[in-house]
């Protein structure tokens, strides 16, 4: 098998892996197919990403299942504690501790507080736009340039050497307003992928006010609002948005970019923060 097979079929990001060895201790494995193509076929072998279930224990109670890569699982289960609004702040997370497929946290929220928010979504009732409140508005006054944006999205396409083996990833970055990389993450959720980034940068004590979150998933409110939670007040994909996504991006006051596609890109809401 080719080093940079799913590159190649997507007709960018050969050059990468052509010296690049493969990585037994990366989370795929090699699977065996049939390649067909026209009248001709043929058995060949390619790199399928592992998918597992990972449970985050908080407080001593089971608060979710995610499937997800297994790895980077401290920075996975932060971030969802943050981007899903269990907890307001990362200073509220006491410990984390990860054992086989569990992360296990110990946190200052009052019982009742969580009682609260795992009866909620554990209803099946809630609406998307319900689940919006409580989100604070952005007021970070950030100013990034386009050129710092459209060069975060070739880093996501350079940093992701899992995609490139596999093409099942999806990946996400937190970058300062000068364009400096905070975090890379990759995932097999988009969700995941951006929970990973910002509990990653947010456990190294940044400040995400002053940066900007960048992924290769479609922004739906449900991104959007994970974003708003962490307090990133800007978001870029190079995928398309949903009509949730642009609606709470202008309700919190978040700049949305999507569609990023060198030399352009397109701006939703909050474009007085790209220069």
């Amino acid at each position: 098998m080719k080093d940079d097979w799913h590159a190649e079929k997507a007709g960018k990001w050969t050059s990468y892996w052509k010296d690049e060895a493969r990585d037994p201790s990366a989370p795929y494995i090699l699977t065996k197919c049939m390649e067909i193509s026209g009248a001709d076929r043929k058995e060949i072998e390619l790199d399928v990403v592992e998918e597992e279930s990972i449970k985050i224990m908080l407080d001593g109670r089971h608060l979710v299942t995610l499937l997800a890569l297994p790895g980077e699982l401290r920075e996975l289960a932060a971030g969802f504690l943050i981007c899903e609004g269990v907890l307001k702040r990362i200073e509220d997370i006491r410990s984390i501790s990860v054992q086989e497929d569990t992360v296990f946290c110990q946190s200052s929220l009052d019982n009742s507080e969580l009682e609260l928010w795992t009866e909620v979504r554990s209803s099946g009732c809630i609406g998307i736009k319900s689940s919006w409140e409580g989100i604070e508005p952005i007021t970070s006054e950030i100013r990034m340039n386009k050129e710092v944006l459209l060069n975060a999205i070739e880093q996501i396409k350079e940093k992701g050497k899992i995609w490139r083996r596999t093409g099942g990833t999806h990946s996400s970055l937190i970058c300062t307003r000068e364009g400096d990389i905070v975090s890379f993450c990759e995932d097999v959720s988009r969700a995941c992928s951006v929970d990973k980034a910002a509990g990653a940068a947010l456990l190294s004590g940044k400040d995400l006010s002053d940066c900007a979150l960048v992924t290769t998933g479609r922004l739906s409110g449900g991104m959007v609002a994970k974003a708003a939670r962490a307090g990133i007040p800007i978001v870029v994909s190079k995928a398309a948005p949903l009509s949730t996504g642009v609606a709470l991006s202008k309700m919190v006051g978040m700049t949305l970019v999507a569609f990023v596609r060198n030399p352009n890109l397109y701006v939703y809401s909050g474009g007085q923060r790209i220069v």
